[in-house]
């Protein structure tokens, strides 16, 4: 009997955590590349959608990242994995964070001067209309991601704000950095 109530709270616990795959993602959705994701201002914002959903993941050097599709109001979409090949920096921000607000010139000159660097700048639990007001202010030129729900920031364990978080071009962590990152920082992690 004993053994029957711990098959029973097992398999509760692998419902509760099991994956959904995309079901967030509109009929007749279209993934696309990065070159046709907003890149200006005025051209909507992606939402991030968990690819599976499960509990706050410690990363570790060496694993593959949870995935996440990047889905825009048309039903364009991407998804991290996509990018494998290419280095990835992944910054989640707010408007509200200082540290954020500091560092986010040194990562958008970064985005400019590492041409196949892929800057995604997460935001956390904000909406685009706040969102909005600060990319124009910082004119930024990367997709910006809304994680107005908070589930990426969330599976990715985020616990302060700024994070970063570089994925080496085979799709794999290579840097886990809370707290504001510089300009050496950056270039130490992409061997420059």
């Amino acid at each position: 009997m004993k053994r029957i109530g711990v098959l029973v709270l097992l398999l509760l616990t692998l419902a509760a955590c099991g994956g959904q795959s995309n079901s967030s993602l509109p009929a007749g959705a279209k993934r696309v590349g990065l070159d046709e994701f907003p890149t200006t201002i005025g051209r909507g914002f992606p939402q991030a959608v968990l690819e599976e959903a499960g509990p706050p993941q410690l990363l570790k050097l060496g694993q593959t990242p949870p995935n996440f599709t990047l889905l825009l109001p048309d039903g364009r979409h991407a998804s991290l994995a996509d990018f494998k090949g290419r280095p990835v920096l992944i910054n989640f921000w707010a408007t509200w964070c200082p540290p954020c607000r500091a560092e986010m010139p040194e990562l958008l000159q970064a985005a400019r001067d590492y041409p196949d660097l892929v800057l995604l700048a997460v935001n956390a639990n904000e909406s685009a209309d706040v969102v909005s007001q600060f990319a124009e202010q910082f004119r930024m030129n990367v997709p910006v991601v809304i994680d107005q729900e908070g589930a990426i920031s969330n599976r990715y364990n985020v616990n302060g704000l700024p994070t970063s978080i570089f994925i080496h071009p085979d799709g794999t962590i290579i840097d886990v950095r809370p707290g504001a990152i510089n300009r050496a920082v950056i270039d130490a992690v992409l061997g420059r």
